[in-house]
């Protein structure tokens, strides 16, 4: 019985190991060469307050160990803003909005131009509208970070997956 469970584990085990799969942010092989290239890109200054809490998380993720000092490629990303009621009360007043950010980027070479790739990500963040002007204020910019993390991720996923190819 013991011999049987062994035999199929150690089989199951050859399968996986045979199929392929190799994860994106390894350290060897191709995907040694995708940290590699991530770091070589710079992250240009991106307008706004929100933009600068996305810039920071992206050089978090693409560049961890710091900005190169000659770096091959540019990454320019656009940032736009939507915000829409999506809860509104018997009196007409809206009690909930979702924050929609989209990120418009390009992938350039070091001279900024030619795009190597373009992309969008997009991120939807809700809060609720209360009495407070100040609660409000702070639940918005909290919902402005969230969404700029999550477009970090994102673009750093899509980069990854690019580089990869």
């Amino acid at each position: 019985m013991w011999l049987s469970k062994l035999l199929t584990s150690v089989i199951l085990l050859l399968m996986v190991g045979a199929c392929g799969f190799q994860p994106l942010y390894g350290r060897t092989g191709d995907n040694a060469k995708v940290q590699a290239q991530l770091s070589q890109t710079y992250v240009l200054p991106i307008e706004g307050r929100t933009g600068q809490i996305l810039r920071n998380n992206l050089l978090d993720r693409v560049t961890p160990t710091g900005v190169p000092a000659s770096a091959a490629y540019q990454l320019r990303v656009v940032l736009e803003s939507k915000k829409a009621g999506v809860a509104i009360d018997s009196d007409a007043s809206t009690n909930r909005i979702n924050l929609t950010l989209r990120a418009r980027y390009s992938l350039l070479d070091r001279t900024g131009k030619t795009s190597f790739y373009n992309g969008v990500a997009q991120s939807i963040s809700a809060y609720n509208v209360v009495d407070s002007d100040f609660a409000n204020l702070s639940a918005e910019k909290n919902a402005e970070k969230r969404s700029a993390i999550v477009l970090a991720e994102e673009i750093h996923r899509q980069l990854s997956v690019y580089f990869s190819r």
